[in-house]
């Protein structure tokens, strides 16, 4: 297949910017893949998705709600879209369908390839008028591209295209239909309350014993990703439920979204201490912009995420209206509430995993993203510890909506 050549610019400058979540970007198969990609200075050789492309569509945006922003955005960086871009639009040689996702950087579309090449449906995340006018930001986002182009393998998205049109840069993602991790933990925590969902999961109607069992497998899943990050010398910096997608059967999950992640052989002390993140999932040696090692705290990013998804609360209840130097410090300042508060009965085993990922002294949790699934695998098949048996399996299901 012709592979097309976009130009993009190459601006100085490296600091990190939050970017939107990246909703869907799975190939179906190997077979399906892009080749490896080339990256010359001057231009960018990115081969577009095949026909064999898996690719559902979701709009994860129809299940937030609209009275509260999210509490994993508190104190992220960026100004709103400001671009004006419209159903029909055409983008490069892409045609805009719809808007499924909105970041502080930008935004996520739904698009068409207009080449004629391929007809599947693909996600643009496009950076936005106001960061476009940053260079450090175009930097960032091109790097995002060139790392997300490196990715293969199971529950890790690979962007397909790099590109800009009409002075804003863009890159380029298959589909994966399903939600958010985050919107996931909402849905289930209302549905708790007697609150109505406009969602339908598997997990969300699950007893407690198969959403355990499930919440475990996908946060298991999402760590292995996370140890072929780590593999290939790259940290992700911004684990969190907001970045893990899972597919509408409840089998697929896909950790995504890679704007401030580093390469480990390329990346200064200095740009490793830049405090860029979601305090909320941070390590508390991130928090204090200290020296440390990335990929530990990543660990301690994914032990908050899996404290959430088996609790359905977060470890920490800061006050609210605090600045956001007063909330780092709120948070530098306190232990996490143990697991078995807001889950009473959870097994304790289940416990000692949460905590031991979540060690405020790195040296103190488990060493690789390796160690962590193996613990989190050890949990399941205990039954008479009131530890899920392992053939529990959770059923097939599909998003409302569309």
């Amino acid at each position: 297949m012709p592979r097309p050549i976009l130009r993009s610019p190459m601006l100085a400058g490296d600091r990190p910017a939050a970017h939107p979540p990246a909703f869907a970007f799975e190939s179906g198969s190997d077979a399906a893949r892009p080749s490896e990609l080339l990256w010359p200075s001057d231009v960018t050789r990115l081969s577009v998705p095949s026909a064999e492309t898996r690719v559902h569509c979701t709009d994860t945006s129809s299940f937030l709600p609209d009275a509260a922003p999210d509490p994993d955005d508190l104190f992220r960086s960026g100004s709103g879209s400001g671009s004006r871009l419209a159903r029909g639009m055409r983008l490069g040689r892409y045609r805009l369908l719809r808007k499924v996702g909105k970041g502080a950087q930008g935004d996520v579309w739904k698009a068409e390839p207009l080449d004629g090449e391929c007809s599947t449906p693909v996600a643009l995340k496009i950076l936005n008028a106001a960061s476009a006018h940053v260079a450090s930001r175009r930097s960032q986002f091109r790097h995002e591209a060139e790392r997300g182009a490196r990715l293969g393998g199971p529950a890790l998205l690979r962007v397909l295209d790099f590109g800009e049109a009409r002075g804003l840069p863009f890159l380029v993602m298959p589909f994966v239909g399903g939600t958010s991790l985050a919107s996931l933990i909402r849905a289930r925590r209302l549905r708790r309350e007697g609150e109505p969902v406009h969602l339908e999961h598997p997990l969300l109607i699950a007893d407690d014993r198969e959403y355990l069992a499930g919440a475990l497998r996908i946060v298991a899943s999402a760590a292995r990703a996370l140890g072929r990050l780590h593999a290939m010398r790259i940290v992700h910096r911004d684990v969190k439920p907001g970045n893990i997608l899972v597919d509408e059967g409840g089998k697929g999950v896909y950790l995504c979204d890679l704007g401030l992640g580093r390469d480990l052989d390329v990346a200064t002390p200095e740009q490793m201490r830049d405090g860029a993140g979601t305090p909320l999932y941070m390590a508390p040696e991130r928090l204090m912009r200290a020296e440390s090692d990335e990929r530990l705290c990543d660990i301690y990013s994914m032990g908050v995420t899996l404290y959430e998804i088996v609790t359905l609360d977060r470890p920490y209840h800061p006050p609210e209206g605090l600045s956001p130097m007063l909330f780092n410090r709120f948070l530098l300042g306190c232990s996490p509430i143990p697991p078995s508060r807001p889950f009473p009965g959870l097994p304790a085993a289940v416990e000692g995993v949460i905590l031991k990922a979540m060690a405020r002294n790195p040296a103190e949790r488990y060493p690789s993203a390796e160690h962590l699934v193996a613990a989190i695998d050890g949990l399941i098949g205990h039954p008479a510890e009131g530890l899920p048996a392992p053939h529990i399996r959770v059923g097939r299901g599909r998003a409302a909506l569309r």
